[in-house]
């Protein structure tokens, strides 16, 4: 898997922050969409255009200074086939400016997604499906979403497995099964909780700050990388690297 070729890419920018592209159409340029409309009509067209021309420019910031992109399918694909068309050109794009590519695509058939231009250089699955959301012959990095930020995540990942909550369990068996995994809660308790019980296996979280994820990084700030949705709406790139310094520094 590509899991090493991500760990080179954070090692060379020197910073484990990942630009993380879920846009909404309503926090874009109101300017920017008009234009599209103008030419296409309002629509699905128009907004896929600006979803797309919107990534570009975001990227464009983000070119080499940060080792990665995450992007959410869900919000391209509500733009229908024109949205995947988008999220093809997406990958293509991101490569061409160096960035490692995860498509957070919450899948339980990544066999579905493996083959195709969308699949980026590694892909998010979920996990309760068991082993077979992590297939064998790849060189896609999986990323198993074993913790949830949703309000009601805990009526099922906080059940007890034994001696331990749900979502640690399956955090266990999925690093096993050689995935990586994702916490996106923000909070340091369920990063330690997972580091503590799944050893060096990488870890993926979004949405969380320096502070709360520093204990999934190891002493010399290798085995993990948050992701900063902020940055797509016009958040500031160095400075965000310079503030993950003040709790992570990369060797």
């Amino acid at each position: 898997m590509s899991i090493e070729r991500l760990q080179s890419a954070i090692r060379e920018r020197k910073t484990p922050v990942a630009l993380g592209l879920a846009p909404e159409i309503g926090k874009i340029s109101a300017k920017l969409l008009k234009n599209f409309e103008d030419m296409f009509g309002p629509g699905a067209m128009a907004n896929a255009e600006t979803l797309r021309y919107h990534a570009c420019q975001t990227m464009d910031a983000a070119q080499g200074k940060l080792p990665a992109v995450v992007i959410s399918a869900e919000h391209y694909l509500r733009c229908g086939m024109m949205g995947a068309d988008v999220l093809s050109n997406l990958v293509s794009a991101a490569a061409a400016r160096d960035l490692y590519v995860i498509m957070d695509c919450r899948t339980t058939r990544p066999e579905l997604w493996l083959d195709s231009p969308m699949a980026g250089d590694g892909l998010t699955v979920i996990p309760y499906v068991g082993g077979d959301c992590v297939p064998r012959n790849t060189d896609k990095a999986i990323f198993a979403v074993v913790r949830t930020a949703n309000e009601s995540s805990g009526d099922v990942q906080n059940l007890i497995a034994g001696d331990r909550p749900l979502y640690t369990a399956l955090a266990q068996q999925m690093a096993r099964q050689g995935a990586a995994l994702v916490v996106e809660t923000g909070y340091s308790l369920d990063v330690k909780e997972v580091r503590k019980r799944c050893g060096d296996a990488f870890m993926l979280l979004p949405g969380c700050d320096g502070q709360n994820a520093a204990p999934a990084f190891d002493d010399l700030g290798h085995g993990a990388m948050v992701v900063d949705y902020m940055l797509q709406y016009g958040g500031d790139v160095d400075a965000a690297v310079q503030e993950m310094k003040a709790w992570v520094n990369v060797l």
